[in-house]
């Protein structure tokens, strides 16, 4: 009886057990994630970090000075150290976003291929290595030498750090290869799938444009560098025939990488979503950006979204109602002072912009001064589309660019300075609200000229040109750390990076 009894409790307690495992199945989520939500969704990680206003993420609109805080004027200063901005930025683009874009590669890989053609799976593999390639081109560019060929794997917690030049020529190898696989004959992730170029054959097609865009950038990149002067000319050139070609002349039209966010929380605009639906009223513009675009009437002011303030005169009076920008770093900027974003015209919808016919026709100005073939096309009719087409693309008209370009201070005949002040200053009007792309054209051209503010941390000598290593890698992966630094020049905002070697790079401080 003993037995049976001991039986019977070990039968019951083995039953019972199975039947209270069912209750921990999740019945309503899916088990297994498809690779191309995952590649959506490391976009979406992409984008939300390069256009965020969050101090906490990405301070790039504050370094290019477009931008000054009220409530925190320390980020405006260049404190990169009491908030923990540069592990931020490192753990999503490692994390969030290029782990993901490796398991979706992993995953389309592993799926059967059902009613998804071979050549279809190619492109998804191709667009997937090609966002990759954009976004560990971008770390680079941020940081110099970086974890890469340890990194994303879980059996190296303490990865070492690559060469920064030695990475960059990698990915270029790699961006080719992804070109060299794309059909355009075939779809690419499929409706649904696809925020940017819808994921049809014609989709695939537009992936081709913007990798080529991409390519030309980066060859762009390394034409300061006399060791690879060989290959940023076949980087170039090769790239210049298949880029963005189509001109932006309105906002909904023209060649582009953007990407429109939805109504509501979470896939709203991360700009609206820090500023308006943060209820943040702690940005004002800069009077180094605003001064300038009054005094040439920049036609692009209203489409910048900003507000008209009324200030007092000398004689104590009110001025008519005009844009006034605040100090950089200043600790008196006050919100109600100074132009700001006008809320009630930033949407949640509001698309955002990772590369353009804009930037490319910047690139091929850039391109044709330093004397690469890209075709017949002047560097002059170049600089003036990049202009007409940003104009165009923040609703101004072509009667209004044309009014801009004849003015002796833009005219690229007349206006101040070599090829690198003029390109560099108008890229930088053009590329408002791109944060990185506006910091990395500057570090290059080192035009316009930015000062850093007199409040600014004294271990930061001048605007920064590249992020500090994150303050955590010195205690988690101190040695690998100490010899990434010393490679580099230094863990210092001011080291300038392996692609950072134009004639000028000129002092930015105020010492």
């Amino acid at each position: 009886m003993k037995k049976i009894l001991i039986f019977l409790f070990v039968f019951i307690s083995v039953t019972g057990c199975t039947k209270l495992d069912s209750l921990n199945e999740n019945l309503k989520d899916a088990s297994v994630v498809p690779g191309e939500s995952l590649f959506n969704g490391a976009t979406r990680a992409l984008l939300n970090q390069l256009f965020t206003a969050n101090v906490n993420n990405n301070n790039t609109l504050l370094f290019v000075q477009y931008f000054a805080e009220t409530s925190y004027p320390q980020e405006s200063q260049y404190d990169m150290v009491t908030r923990p901005i540069t592990a931020s930025n490192m753990n999503v683009m490692y994390r969030n976003v290029l782990m993901n874009y490796k398991e979706a590669a992993r995953v389309l890989k592993a799926t059967p291929l059902l009613a998804v053609p071979q050549k279809q799976r190619d492109n998804q593999l191709a667009i997937i290595e090609i966002m990759s390639v954009f976004t560990w081109s971008n770390v680079v560019e941020t940081y110099g030498n970086m974890p890469y060929t340890e990194a994303l794997d879980f059996t190296k917690p303490n990865p070492k750090y690559d060469d920064g030049l030695t990475i960059y020529k990698d990915l270029i190898s790699r961006l080719n290869a992804a070109i060299a696989i794309l059909d355009p004959l075939y779809p690419g992730m499929g409706a649904g799938y696809d925020n940017v170029y819808g994921g049809d054959a014609a989709g695939t097609a537009k992936w081709i444009l913007f990798a080529n865009s991409l390519k030309l950038r980066m060859g762009i990149m390394l034409s300061d560098i006399p060791s690879e002067a060989a290959l940023a000319k076949t980087i170039i050139e090769t790239a210049a025939p298949n880029v963005f070609k189509d001109p932006i002349t309105s906002p909904a039209n023209g060649d582009k990488f953007a990407v429109t966010f939805l109504t509501d929380s979470p896939n709203q605009n991360p700009f609206y979503t820090e500023v308006v639906g943060s209820g943040r009223s702690d940005f004002v513009l800069t009077n180094i950006l605003v001064d300038p675009m009054n005094a040439l009437n920049d036609p692009r002011r209203d489409g910048f979204m900003w507000t008209k303030i009324q200030h007092k005169n000398i004689a104590g009076l009110d001025s008519v109602l005009n844009y006034y920008g605040g100090g950089q770093g200043s600790s008196d900027n006050s919100y109600t002072s100074f132009t700001h974003i006008d809320n009630s015209l930033l949407k949640p919808v509001r698309e955002i912009v990772l590369m353009d016919y804009t930037e490319v026709e910047f690139l091929l100005a850039e391109a044709t001064e330093r004397g690469y073939s890209v075709g017949a096309v002047s560097a002059a009719t170049h600089y003036n589309n990049a202009i007409k087409s940003s104009i165009n693309y923040w609703g101004g008209t072509d009667a209004q660019a044309s009014a801009y370009l004849a003015q002796p201070e833009v005219a690229y005949t007349t206006a101040t300075g070599n090829w690198h002040e003029k390109i560099g200053t108008q890229a930088w009007y053009a590329y408002y609200l791109r944060g990185f792309t506006a910091w990395t054209s500057w570090r290059r051209l080192d035009y316009p000229r930015l000062k850093a503010p007199e409040e600014h941390v004294q271990d930061v000598i001048g605007v920064p040109v590249r992020y500090i290593y994150a303050v955590s890698e010195q205690t988690l992966n101190g040695a690998n750390y100490t010899d990434a630094s010393a490679a580099i020049g230094g863990d210092l905002a001011s080291t300038r990076l392996f692609w950072d070697k134009g004639p000028e790079n000129y002092d930015s401080s105020f010492n």
